[in-house]
């Protein structure tokens, strides 16, 4: 097993102190420091190829390798972000994560043509795919529905079963990247948050829809905040396996905030969802030995989500890993 940490340890998503310094090239040159210094040597970066999006235009625009486009700017080319890794210390990029939910802020921000949405998410995928084969990394991570919340507002139209089509839709999208990242050594993956289409059964059900060659990238502190057992999930799926996201929470969803517009930020019960890894409540040991028993030789990806202190979140995240998650019992 490999081990990596996720850029989405910073926050970039909400205001807060410092916002705009978080948005520049030498923030992100101080974290890669961090990174290494708390003995990282791979990381996993957020991609969004879209730019009309407010939010998108604004961390595009700066220093996050978040994209082609900002990677060719900011650090001259993917080639360029590689070596300057490396010469921090960082030997590999594990791959990058995509959300769908970038697609449907994009129309959101622009014509509200919700019929682009499919064409959007097989662009950004294929984006994705084209950057990876350049960075020379291997994974690319998708998240394939927005939140809950949202997609019932923008497509549900007042039917019922509206769900399935949706899906079936997103289904045809994903297997048609994983063919075309396939041709250049990409391999695609999905995510399930606790807010996402996927939730519960219905996971089960999509990966069904998906071609062998599909693998499941599971994220320990949503499925937790979903109700499963990160630990059985991980069992009943252990063949196909890729790039799986450590990191936790304490969070009870008891007003039902999965089926909101924006979960992630409640407007009741609980504010903070994710915690730094190890205040939590997720069995992070039990999950790390299951990967182990599964002999799983990809990622493991670490992240505090929302953390307070990003430097001291990676070297506690560091801590926690060699002398609690991967120590020997």
């Amino acid at each position: 097993m490999r081990i990596a940490t996720s850029l989405e340890t910073v926050e970039l998503k909400s205001s807060g102190p410092s916002k705009l310094r978080l948005l520049s090239k030498g923030y992100w040159l101080e974290f890669f420091q961090w990174v290494a210094a708390a003995g990282f040597t791979a990381v996993e970066l957020p991609y969004n190829a879209f730019v009309n999006d407010p939010l998108a235009f604004e961390i595009g625009r700066c220093g996050v390798p978040i994209s082609l486009a900002a990677v060719n700017v900011k650090y001259g080319s993917p080639k360029g972000l590689r070596k300057m890794l490396a010469d921090f210390g960082i030997a590999d990029v594990t791959g990058v994560h995509v959300q769908a939910g970038d697609a449907l802020a994009e129309i959101m921000a622009t014509d509200g043509d919700t019929a682009r949405y499919f064409g959007l998410l097989e662009s950004a995928g294929r984006e994705a795919i084209g950057f990876l084969a350049d960075l020379g990394a291997t994974d690319l991570v998708l998240s394939p529905t927005p939140a809950r919340g949202l997609v019932e507002r923008f497509f549900a139209g007042g039917r019922d079963g509206w769900e399935a089509g949706f899906l079936d839709l997103t289904a045809a999208v994903v297997n048609k990247l994983a063919r075309e990242a396939k041709a250049k050594g990409v391999r695609v993956a999905v995510r399930d948050e606790f807010w996402s289409l996927l939730r519960g059964d219905a996971r089960d059900a999509f990966l069904a829809k998906l071609d062998k060659d599909v693998l499941y990238s599971p994220d320990l502190s949503h499925l937790a905040i979903a109700g499963a057992d990160p630990v059985a999930v991980m069992k009943k799926h252990k063949a196909r396996l890729a790039s799986v996201r450590f990191n936790d929470t304490k969070f009870t969803d008891a007003v039902g905030n999965w089926r909101t517009s924006h979960p992630e930020i409640p407007t009741q019960g609980a504010q903070r969802v994710f915690c730094d890894l190890g205040d939590g409540t997720v069995d992070l040991r039990g999950s790390y030995r299951a990967l182990q028993d599964a002999k799983y030789d990809g990622w493991a990806v670490f992240d505090s989500r929302m953390t307070l202190d990003v430097p001291r979140a990676l070297l506690r995240m560091r801590w926690r890993i060699d002398h609690s998650i991967a120590a020997k019992a």
